[in-house]
């Protein structure tokens, strides 16, 4: 069997993804302007609506945990 001739291609096998236009999202907002609904716009300038690296400059160290030796018996 010659390399892309697989019929169970993957998302790491050059599957490539379902076709443009035929994932969840777009059929919902396809549906929805069907039947008159406004689609929600979200504001991606909102501080809320972003996602950014986290802040590590006020994080707390936990303390190494000690292990005492117990004593021999």
């Amino acid at each position: 069997m010659s390399k892309g001739r697989v019929w169970n291609k993957g998302k790491r096998n050059g599957g490539g993804g379902p076709a443009a236009g035929t994932g969840y999202k777009e059929k919902l907002e396809a549906s929805m302007q069907a039947k008159g609904k406004t689609v929600e716009i979200i504001d991606q300038k909102n501080p809320i609506n972003q996602v950014q690296r986290m802040n590590r400059e006020n994080w707390v160290e936990r303390p190494v945990r000690v292990n005492r030796e117990q004593p021999k018996k």
